[in-house]
């Protein structure tokens, strides 16, 4: 079979206008051109495609059944066409993004769907790793964003860094543990339990008890948590919504006295060899509202 694509084009617009004259008007050509490309389709398939014995051209049963299918090829051309003309313009991007545990990856994801939808062939990555490799990927070039919290290592000098807003952090125990039978907790009864570090990058500052576990992963820490296992520091608006779960139903947000709720900034760190700045600038602007949302509105966004 050797039929082309503006074979198949006759055939759908000629079965869409109901004649060939009018898909010759639509497509900018003669009657008799059409008629020929329909033709040699139908030489080429072996089949006919319209019953040509009434005033004007019906489709066969055929013909009914091969439509939806010229129509698919039609529209992967259509879609072929697009892509190339993307390469060649510089349309096309993909775009790599690391995120380091514990940052809401909800905001994240809307903002991708955002570009997606902006950008038609926008394609890439998106993976969850530790903040030192976050850091490690995006001035290496392997990522081209990244997104980080809390206490950051040396800025690299071929990265930019722009501060996207605030996360609100609680602590959480297991309710029949002794921290979770207290009214209110303080730093020196935290110091008497085992704590669990989440995400620990240089966090000798904030351990409070030689018996520790550290856990890269932040739904580990609090399950770990409801367990019994230790005390943890985790995003209060992911802690509010794990904590309606059944399975975490040993679950509580601590009530600190002299420990008041802790806040750590987020960071959208870039490779500056990214070119596609209009991107990046979409995507801080929608973060950067998506975070001040959460924060001012104590919302269970994660």
């Amino acid at each position: 079979m050797n039929w082309t694509i503006e074979q198949l084009r006759a055939f759908v617009t000629s079965a869409e206008k109901g004649s060939f004259s009018a898909a010759g008007r639509a497509m900018g050509k003669a009657q008799s051109v059409i008629s020929t490309h329909i033709a040699m389709l139908e030489d080429s398939i072996g089949i006919e495609l319209f019953d040509r014995s009434s005033r004007s051209p019906v489709l066969t049963e055929a013909g009914k059944a091969l439509l939806p299918e010229a129509h698919a090829v039609l529209r992967q051309s259509h879609r072929f066409d697009s892509c190339a003309i993307a390469q060649y313009g510089g349309d096309a991007v993909r775009l790599n993004i690391v995120v380091s545990h514990g940052v809401s990856f909800q905001g994240i994801s809307e903002s991708i769907a955002t570009l997606s939808e902006r950008y038609p062939f926008l394609s890439g990555s998106f993976h969850l790793v530790s903040l030192d490799e976050v850091w490690n990927q995006v001035s290496e070039g392997k990522a081209q964003i990244g997104i980080v919290y809390g206490q950051l290592p040396t800025i690299k000098s071929n990265c930019e860094m722009v501060c996207l807003g605030q996360m609100r952090y609680c602590l959480v125990a297991s309710r029949d543990s002794p921290l979770g039978q207290m009214k209110k907790v303080n730093i020196e009864a935290l110091s008497r339990y085992r704590q669990i570090i989440f995400n620990s990058v240089k966090v000798q500052n904030y351990i409070l008890n030689s018996q520790c576990w550290e856990v890269n992963d932040v739904f580990a820490t609090l399950y770990w948590a409801s367990l019994g296992i230790g005390w943890a520091a985790v995003p209060l608006g992911l802690a509010r919504r794990v904590s309606r779960d059944e399975s975490m139903r040993n679950l509580v947000i601590l009530d600190m006295d002299t420990v008041a709720l802790m806040t750590q900034n987020i960071y959208l760190i870039s490779n500056n060899a990214f070119s596609r700045r209009d991107i990046l600038e979409i995507f801080c602007k929608d973060l950067k509202d998506y975070y001040q949302v959460a924060f001012e509105q104590e919302a269970d966004l994660f």
